[in-house]
């Protein structure tokens, strides 16, 4: 997403048009959700106040991390030992909105059914763009979202809890909070190793334990960053990977513009950024 929003910057929209797309792909290979179970716990909500403000603490905290959900795990399995901060800051972040006692309203929706065919002319266009527009030095990556998200859509059809950070709420839940029921199973385990396994190996450069250093100033802007991300996710009802990967192919309204919010979100983190990188600078003579 972070990557994805640096890319619309630069006017250049089809890496971030394909990652809001990715989800889609749960449609081709499920195309009736008539006869599939949907227990996740992001279903269709209507638009309330802590999507958008969730949203948006999300995307903030995701541009001083540079990265979000799935490219903070990414990251740790290249060897950048500091994201554990950033994944710690999450969990405090979601212990301190659950110890409020701010009152929040969700309006869930009657579920979507069978949207298979409008997807599908979606996703075909998509690829289409993909092959005949797009340069052909920025199609691997472009079709390598692709096939994530595929991969992605397989998974959440048969463990819909899949995502990292839905593992991570979970584990938080049960641990610290004493909701014994939410202690996720064996196999979300397992897939959350796999996944952190594949990116170790598919990885084009990895940072040697020898190499890194341990930098408090880095620790605590990962540790912020992280309880930004974590209070957002909280507010949105899940991160950035179970509102692409869930909330959006299910045809949340609240997912859409959660997901709107965590792209504004971003731009005010990278223009704080880059102001903060200005005042910091030496002025010349």
């Amino acid at each position: 997403m972070v990557r994805g929003v640096q890319e619309l910057l630069a006017k250049r929209p089809s890496f971030l048009i394909t990652i809001i797309c990715c989800g889609f792909w749960f449609w081709l290979i499920s195309p009736s959700a008539e006869e599939i179970s949907f227990s996740t716990p992001m279903r269709r909500h209507s638009v309330t106040l802590p999507f958008v403000l969730g949203g948006f603490l999300f995307g903030l905290g995701a541009a001083i991390n540079k990265g979000c959900s799935v490219s903070t795990i990414s990251k740790l399995a290249k060897g950048q030992f500091h994201m554990f901060a950033t994944l710690l800051g999450w969990i405090i972040g979601w212990c301190l909105l659950a110890s409020t006692s701010v009152a929040l309203s969700y309006t869930e929706l009657s579920p979507v059914q069978s949207p298979s065919v409008t997807v599908m002319f979606i996703l075909f266009i998509l690829i289409a763009l993909i092959m005949f527009k797009i340069p052909v030095n920025r199609r691997p990556i472009l079709l390598g979202i692709v096939l994530f998200g595929i991969i992605a859509s397989l998974l959440t059809s048969l463990i819909p809890e899949w995502a990292p950070s839905q593992l991570l709420k979970d584990i938080t839940a049960a641990l610290i909070h004493g909701e014994s029921s939410r202690w996720p199973s064996i196999q979300r385990y397992l897939i959350f190793a796999s996944l952190v396994l594949g990116m170790a190996l598919g990885a084009k450069k990895r940072l040697a334990l020898s190499e890194f250093q341990l930098r408090p100033v880095q620790l605590g802007k990962h540790l912020i960053a992280g309880l930004i991300m974590g209070i957002g996710a909280s507010l949105a009802l899940g991160g950035n990977d179970s509102q692409l990967l869930i909330a959006l192919p299910s045809f949340s309204p609240a997912g859409a513009v959660t997901i709107f919010s965590m792209v504004i979100g971003i731009i005010t983190g990278m223009m704080l950024r880059k102001a903060k990188h200005r005042l910091t600078q030496p002025r010349a003579n």
